[in-house]
């Protein structure tokens, strides 16, 4: 599987190349990332650390995704081969890939544990939204 480009007709255009790893990643993170003017270059979750960096990106995305992070260890290596290099970001299964990658551990719990919805203003806008945390 190859790298494709997310584009949306929505906001600015190219204000900064983010890459996303595919573990799973929602289309509405994509759109979200797009309507704040990113280009985006989703790659497949064993696409090499070096292509990535070819692609020159201002930060690095990994994406949410089904499932245990000590189940991919080769996605473990690659995010170790890229932190330090240019930022990086992750949602649920990314972050806890980041986590791996740094030296952390993940575990299952018994039972889920999912935070509560708070609400957050945007102090530019002054417009208040609910985030689930």
């Amino acid at each position: 599987k190859d790298e494709w480009e997310f584009s949306s007709s929505e906001g600015p255009r190219d204000t900064f190349h983010v890459v996303a790893y595919d573990f799973g990643i929602k289309h509405n993170i994509l759109r979200r990332l797009a309507s704040y003017g990113c280009k985006i270059t989703v790659v497949p979750s064993t696409w090499p650390a070096s292509e990535t960096l070819n692609l020159n990106p201002d930060g690095v995305l990994f994406s949410n995704g089904p499932g245990d992070p000590s189940a991919v260890p080769y996605a473990v290596e690659t995010v170790k081969n890229i932190i330090g290099k240019v930022p990086v970001f992750g949602i649920c299964m990314g972050h806890q890939l980041l986590g791996q990658a740094l030296g952390g551990t993940t575990y299952k719990m018994k039972f889920g544990h999912h935070g509560g919805n708070h609400p957050v203003r945007n102090l530019r806008t002054g417009r208040v939204e609910i985030s689930s945390q």
